[in-house]
């Protein structure tokens, strides 16, 4: 965890935690200790003091990726504990009453319908970001072994490269689910660089992958902007962009009652026929 409280029940944050001082868990309230403060490999944290369990049984990601999605956010929506029915676990965001979890090791899919059920009876809407990278869960592919970028494949042509256990369990149809990854995309300056996009997907299985075709790339300042995170600048969010893309599909439809007249080209043969020579009679 990367959130505590102090004595007083205030939340504090690793990084302006003090060594040597009393810091206690926000979920079971028993104490924890900073861990890895000194550590280029691992990222401080807080932790439980050894050989004492939280009633908090839930895995939760640590990972950079993890972090650096969390920090997007303003800090009094990470790490927010949510509790219902007096059991109770720490959402990674939680936004205008919706909890977002970041997701980039595996998860087994029952503690992914475990989360879903408990934070909707809650009250909260869910959202679900996948690290759909090598590192993370896994990576995609393009079934027919073309490009993975959303801008010039179908809706149904990505697929992962292994089958995916995680999302053996449908998926509620109130639950979003993203799936960032990365893919090379062709910026002004026209060089060629990894860039970070999202899929918001219709459906997602062990193997198959449908997702919502849109004309410009989802990022991450768009993600934000759907969920309410402050950002600076003019930046559409996720349903603007699905609707733009709506708009401009049916605007390249015929409207009701506009007629298309489709001309085909018209092969016109001509035939010389030649009548049979007579001789005609001489004048007298």
């Amino acid at each position: 965890m990367f959130v505590a409280a102090d004595k007083d029940g205030n939340r504090v944050f690793i990084e302006d935690a003090v060594k040597g001082t009393e810091y206690f868990c926000p979920v079971c309230g028993r104490g924890v200790i900073i861990k890895a403060k000194e550590s280029l490999a691992v990222a401080q944290h807080f932790a439980h003091k050894k050989g004492e369990c939280c009633s908090d049984k839930w895995h939760y990601d640590m990972s950079e990726w993890h972090r650096n999605w969390q920090n997007w956010f303003p800090k009094e929506c990470r790490e927010r504990v949510v509790e219902n029915n007096g059991v109770k676990h720490r959402a990674d965001v939680l936004i205008n009453g919706t909890v977002i979890v970041f997701q980039h090791s595996h998860i087994s899919p029952q503690e992914i319908a475990e989360r879903n059920k408990f934070y909707i009876e809650s009250g909260c809407k869910v959202v679900w970001v996948f690290d759909a990278n090598k590192s993370g869960i896994g990576s995609i592919k393009n079934k027919s072994g073309g490009t993975i970028d959303l801008l010039c494949c179908g809706e149904e042509d990505l697929c992962w490269e292994r089958k995916k256990k995680e999302f053996s369990i449908k998926m509620p149809e109130n639950v979003k689910v993203y799936l960032e990854y990365k893919t090379t995309d062709l910026i002004e300056t026209q060089e060629r660089e990894e860039d970070g996009i999202l899929l918001l997907t219709r459906k997602v299985e062990p193997k198959q992958i449908t997702f919502y075709k849109t004309d410009e790339h989802i990022h991450c300042l768009n993600f934000l902007k759907e969920y309410g995170a402050p950002i600076n600048g003019e930046v559409l969010s996720v349903t603007e962009i699905i609707q733009k893309t709506i708009a401009h599909q049916f605007n390249q439809r015929p409207q009701v009652g506009q007629v298309t007249i489709q001309l085909k080209p018209v092969r016109i043969v001509t035939k010389i026929v030649r009548r049979p020579y007579s001789r005609g009679r001489r004048g007298l």
